[in-house]
C-alpha cells in the first residue's frame, strides 16, 4: 500500500468515522498484515518514505492524519510507536505526533506546552516500549 494512499485513507476515515474507529481499523489492518512478517524497514527509511508520500497527497493531510499513518507504518514494521494527541488552552491549540523511543515523528512545535489528552500505544504483538 502506498503512503499517499494511507494518508488519503486516514484523512477520510478521521473525518467520517472519527479518531477512535480510525485507530481501531488501522490497528486491525496492521495486525492482519504483520502475520506475514514482510515488514523490516528501519525508522529512518520509513521517515523518508512517509515524507515522500505526504508530498503526493492531493488532500490537506494535517498532523492528525500524518500521525495516524506514521503510527501505523512504524508499528507495522515492528517499531513500538505511540500516537499522542495534545492540547493547549492558552492559546487554544492541538497537535498530534508519534513518539518512538523519544524520537518525534510528524512536524512539531513546542510540545512542552501541550497536555497529552489521548494516547494510542504500540499494537504489534511482541513489541516492547523503552521508556
Amino acid at each position: 500500500m502506498t503512503y499517499s494512499l494511507l494518508y488519503t485513507l486516514s484523512f477520510l476515515s478521521t473525518k467520517f468515522l472519527g479518531l477512535e474507529r480510525t485507530t481501531k481499523y488501522f490497528r486491525a489492518l496492521g495486525q492482519f498484515l504483520r502475520r506475514y512478517k514482510l515488514f523490516h524497514k528501519t525508522p529512518e527509511i520509513l521517515e523518508q518514505r512517509l515524507a515522500r508520500g505526504l508530498e503526493k497527497v492531493p488532500l490537506a493531510a494535517k498532523c492528525l492524519d500524518q500521525a495516524v499513518v506514521a503510527w501505523y507504518v512504524l508499528n507495522l514494521h515492528g517499531h513500538p510507536a505511540i500516537l499522542r494527541i495534545g492540547i493547549s488552552l492558552t492559546p487554544l491549540e492541538s497537535h498530534a505526533w508519534v513518539d518512538l523511543n523519544h524520537k518525534i515523528f510528524v512536524d512539531t512545535y513546542n510540545l512542552t506546552d501541550l497536555t497529552v489528552v489521548a494516547e494510542y500505544g504500540p499494537w504489534a504483538s511482541g513489541l516492547k516500549i523503552n521508556l
